[in-house]
């Protein structure tokens, strides 16, 4: 190259002045103008965003007119006629203060709650605007956003362990606590529930759900590890199970190889409680077999005569009005449950006289043999009516024994009563040949050889109602006969409790027992007087005697009132269980199921209870608004977390 050439060149470049560019800012006046403060937000100098459209677009370089070409296109207009029929969308996204935020966290979950104690599906509270009854500020109603993922990540995520830990919390200051379980099945799976029982000094007897799980091994092995492992992931001690309750089924009570022996090996003072309601249906029909007439198969010959065609249960309705009787619709029973077999007897014998005169009037052939033989005798001479009425009379004593075992509060300390009476009155109605004052008068007009033949039946129905009633249950050695010292019905003597103390092996220091008995003596008439149930009555005695969480008397019924008399409270988790997985809610994953039977057993507020409580805990409202309630989130959270700690995971 010339050197002449290259220095001209190099003149002519300094000649060159570069033209300075110039871009446009963000002015934050934008936001105050009446026709952009409802949707534009700032992002960066640069860029601004419309909240009504979810888009950023850029200012960089025609500053204002940008954003008016934003607000004039066609997705912006639509946005706008929406924002207008839904306000609430816009005020969404706006920065709200902490305490309005707080309150309509509280109010979403209170709504979420309120579904699932309800049974609503999650689908049915989406897009809901209605104002929740328990919220009273419309204002947070109409700022409420729920949708089905949300709802269902909050009650699996937050809720259900939030009510497990208020649950280990009640067991960790009631001591002991007793373990249920069952089985059940849902299509070709197997579910089983562990339950818990224990007592509160300040709210009396309580229960809860502790797990829900599914295996398909039903062997001892499998499902006594299982019930260890779960306390032990719970942070509680096998020693301080109480008892183990469950059906009556060999897997559970056998001698050998059963449940509770594997879990005796672990804590040999845990008692076993078989389902003594189960005992009491069992007993009755067991009892009934000594009868040559099946009372239950025309019960149900007679139900699905009717419930089968529309056509025959209009016809029957003419009979009612013919004989002038109030129309009764018959009722079915459940065979497992033999006892709900009562109410559908009650309901044959006031419709007696219509289902009599309609099916003589269909005559013998269109008869099922059954009915027949029932219905076409004398009302007063009729045998087949004196054995349904001497078993709708001898039911309700078994009624009346199993409403008292079926409620939620019954304790081990009224068990040994319930037995005695029921025992005793089945004793007596043999020994007195008392079968009820409707069978005495149709006796007097049937012939000397039905007769007979009636009472060596129903007497032989009586000796095996006791013979049956004496095997399950032992009315001379049971633990619970020293139970029932603590239901406080009669005078507390001290030989008693140390007894009782002796029986169940607890570690017990009877100087300060003998303390708190010498307050209790002071006390027990007043309480009774006041108090029926047998936990309300310790409820108010703790609150009496000094120091009442060491107390010796405290863990001495704490250990008692935790144990159940059945196993009831495991099978209404199926009820709820077959509830929640209906036709309609079909494809629920089993978390959810069980999140959901956590949230109805384990909290025991009401709607509005829980939604003031709620408000008052910071920690359950931060995880609800937390991203990790969603399991996708949570997951990815984690692997996050785990590449962290170890970097090679990940190639």
């Amino acid at each position: 190259m010339d050197e002449g050439e290259g220095s001209s060149k190099h003149s002519s470049s300094e000649g060159i002045v570069k033209k300075k560019k110039y871009y446009c800012c963000y002015n934050d006046n934008w936001c105050k103008d009446p026709d952009y403060k409802n949707w534009l937000r700032k992002v960066d100098e640069f860029t601004a965003e419309c909240i009504l459209c979810r888009q950023t677009f850029s200012i960089k370089y025609e500053g204002r007119r940008a954003v008016n070409i934003h607000a004039e296109c066609t997705k912006h207009k639509e946005a706008v006629k929406n924002q207008k029929r839904t306000p609430q969308i816009a005020s969404f996204f706006t920065k709200k203060d902490a305490p309005q935020v707080n309150l309509v966290t509280a109010a979403e979950i209170g709504e979420i709650y309120h579904g699932v104690v309800h049974h609503l599906s999650y689908a049915s509270q989406c897009g809901n605007n209605m104002l929740p009854r328990f919220l009273p500020d419309s204002e947070i109603a109409r700022k409420m956003s729920c949708g089905r993922t949300k709802a269902t990540s909050i009650t699996e995520n937050v809720l259900a362990p939030k009510s497990q830990e208020l649950l280990l919390n009640d067991l960790e200051l009631a001591g002991f606590f007793s373990v249920g379980s069952d089985a059940s099945n849902k299509g070709s799976r197997k579910f089983f529930p562990i339950t818990v029982r224990y007592f509160s000094k300040t709210e009396g007897i309580k229960h809860g759900l502790l797990d829900f799980y599914h295996d398909n091994d039903e062997t001892s092995e499998a499902i006594a590890a299982r019930i260890s492992n779960i306390i032990e992931e719970n942070g509680l001690s096998i020693n301080c199970v109480s008892s183990y309750v469950a059906d009556n089924a060999s897997v559970n009570f056998q001698k050998h190889r059963s449940v509770c022996q594997k879990l005796k090996q672990l804590n040999d003072r845990i008692i076993e409680v078989g389902c003594k309601c189960h005992v009491i249906h069992n007993c009755i029909k067991n009892g009934m077999k000594a009868l040559s007439f099946d009372v239950e198969s025309l019960v149900l010959k007679v139900y699905s005569e009717f419930s089968s065609s529309a056509k025959k249960a209009e016809s029957l309705s003419s009979f009612f009005e013919f004989v002038e009787i109030e129309y009764k619709e018959l009722l079915h029973h459940v065979p497992t449950r033999w006892l709900s077999l009562l109410p559908a007897i009650e309901q044959v014998l006031q419709c007696w006289p219509a289902l009599k005169a309609y099916f003589i009037s269909e005559g013998e052939e269109e008869c099922v043999k059954i009915i027949w033989e029932a219905f076409s005798e004398n009302e007063q001479e009729s045998l087949p009516l004196c054995y349904v009425y001497f078993l709708h009379n001898l039911m309700g004593v078994f009624y009346e024994a199993l409403k008292k075992l079926e409620c939620n509060n019954a304790s081990c300390t009224e068990l040994d009563c319930v037995m005695e009476s029921l025992h005793s009155k089945l004793k007596r109605r043999k020994e007195d040949n008392f079968y009820g004052r409707s069978v005495q008068a149709i006796l007097c007009n049937v012939s000397p050889s039905n007769k007979r033949k009636f009472k060596e039946e129903a007497d032989k129905a009586f000796s095996r109602c006791i013979t049956y009633l004496e095997k399950w249950y032992d009315f001379k050695t049971s633990v619970f006969k020293q139970m029932s010292v603590l239901s406080l019905d009669s005078e507390v003597k001290w030989s008693d409790l140390e007894k009782l103390a002796e029986v169940l092996r607890i570690e017990i220091d009877f100087d300060k027992l003998f303390d708190d008995y010498c307050v209790l003596q002071q006390i027990r008439r007043e309480i009774i007087s006041k108090e029926q149930k047998v936990d309300q009555r310790w409820v108010e005695v703790f609150k009496q005697i000094p120091e009442s969480g060491n107390s010796q008397m405290f863990k001495l019924v704490s250990f008692t009132l935790s144990i159940p008399v059945s196993n009831a409270y495991c099978e209404r988790v199926f009820s709820l269980m077959t509830q929640l997985w209906s036709k309609e809610r079909n494809r629920l994953s089993e978390s959810v199921v069980k999140a959901e039977l956590q949230v109805q057993l384990n909290y025991s507020m009401s709607c509005a209870d829980f939604y003031e409580y709620v408000k008052k805990s910071p920690e359950l409202l931060k995880a609800a608004r937390s991203q990790l309630k969603y399991r996708f989130k949570k997951k990815n959270s984690e692997q996050r977390h785990s590449a962290t700690e170890d970097p090679t995971s990940i190639m």
